[in-house]
């Protein structure tokens, strides 16, 4: 009982803290929504715990908790406008013969990011060309000891157009934090049976809790790169089996939520009001401290404001197979952006046709799939053609253990 009284102390202790960051755009190539499987669930990364490869981009310390089970993930995603991959590998240190009180492992990672926006017009905004390409590479360590907890680091070397002015080149870093909190195994473990003892089923329920700072040392008013900073939470939970000597998560439901602050502003003026200029002059500056969000009206009740940005989504399930999602981005003003997504799994297709007695548990090549590789294929979509052109976003991403 007393473990369970740390670990709720501790979470409340995060979630009630005074969170500082910056607010980023919906659409931003830099911002959490690289990934087909986010954008399905609105934009969130900063929490939603996957295997998917590009989970890293938005934050690094997904790499920290994928490395806790190792092995290697690979995803690439080729859209019209934005373009991104991903490799991570991880081991646990653990099984390789150093000894510690609780397990640890560390994971290496590579992404790459490029984008090209072509010709756009909306309201004052007027943008020509947008082309850049982000490298970084990663590094991460994860911990597990009643609870997990990932921290991540990546630096990057970008290549940047901004919408005006000049090129340049610039290395940004990324700071990543992610705690999950296994809380049926942390009840389990105080009981002297379990659920799954009594029943065949066994719940599963994680809560997360993510944080990541992007692009930090890369901004400068006069290029219009932003750090951007994220505070999210999650709650994943699944109803499990056994089947075929391994776990079936054949029923599944998450919902996740991230805000945001900004210290930047924008301020335009048309030219024309005092002459015959008719462009469009921005003033960009950066305002004291880094800006602030509050816990409750932000992040728990999800109402963005002025200078609060916030994405929310979620995703059932069904089989490890079939995975339907949606989400809203939420930014300063009116502005909401709907979005939808799919996803299928080799590894539930498996899994559900050994249920279904169509393939045999014992066969080789079931053993193969089911112990070492896992292919997912993702969909995302957002409702707006403000950003990507209304694009769709797929991606295939591999997991080999």
């Amino acid at each position: 009982m007393k473990s369970t009284i740390r670990i709720v102390t501790l979470a409340t202790i995060l979630i009630t803290a005074r969170a500082y960051g910056q607010y980023y755009f919906a659409g931003s190539p830099w911002s959490s929504t690289v990934s087909a499987q986010s954008l399905g669930m609105g934009g969130v990364g900063t929490a939603f715990i996957t295997d998917n490869a590009t989970a890293t981009i938005a934050n690094p310390a997904q790499l920290g908790l994928f490395s806790l089970g190792g092995g290697l993930n690979a995803a690439t995603d080729l859209t019209g406008s934005l373009n991104f991959s991903a490799v991570n590998a991880g081991t646990s240190l653990n099984r390789i013969g150093v000894k510690l009180p609780f397990q640890t492992s560390v994971g290496l990672g590579y992404s790459n990011i490029s984008f090209t926006y072509l010709p756009y017009s909306g309201g004052p905004l007027i943008v020509t060309k947008k082309i850049g390409t982000f490298n970084g590479v990663s590094a991460a360590l994860g911990l597990d000891y009643f609870i997990k907890i990932g921290l991540g680091y990546t630096l990057k070397w970008i290549d940047y157009m901004p919408f005006y002015g000049i090129p340049f080149r610039r290395t940004g870093e990324d700071f990543g934090a992610l705690l999950q909190i296994p809380i049926t195994s942390i009840v389990d473990h105080e009981k002297e049976r379990t659920f799954k003892e009594t029943s065949g089923i066994e719940p599963r329920v994680d809560f997360n809790i993510g944080y990541d700072m992007r692009d930090y040392g890369s901004y400068n008013p006069n290029e219009t790169l932003f750090t951007e900073a994220n505070l999210g939470w999650s709650i994943q939970a699944g109803l499990m089996s056994e089947l075929a000597g391994h776990s079936w998560d054949w029923f599944s439901v998450s919902w996740s939520m991230q805000a945001g602050a900004s210290p930047f502003q924008t301020d335009s003026t048309i030219a024309g009001i005092y002459g015959t200029d008719t462009t469009w002059n921005y003033l960009e500056w950066y305002q004291k401290g880094l800006g602030h969000f509050g816990i409750w009206r932000n992040l728990i009740v999800g109402s963005a404001s002025q200078s609060v940005a916030i994405s929310k989504g979620g995703e059932i399930g069904l089989g490890e197979f079939l995975y339907v999602r949606t989400g809203e981005f939420n930014y300063a003003g009116p502005q909401t952006y709907k979005t939808f997504g799919w996803g299928l799994r080799l590894d539930g297709l498996i899994k559900t046709l050994v249920f279904l007695k169509t393939l045999s548990p014992r066969s080789p090549v079931t053993d193969f799939f089911l112990n070492h590789v896992d292919l997912e294929y993702d969909f995302g979509r957002v409702y707006d053609t403000a950003y990507f052109g209304g694009e769709t976003f797929e991606s295939l991403n591999l997991v080999v253990r």
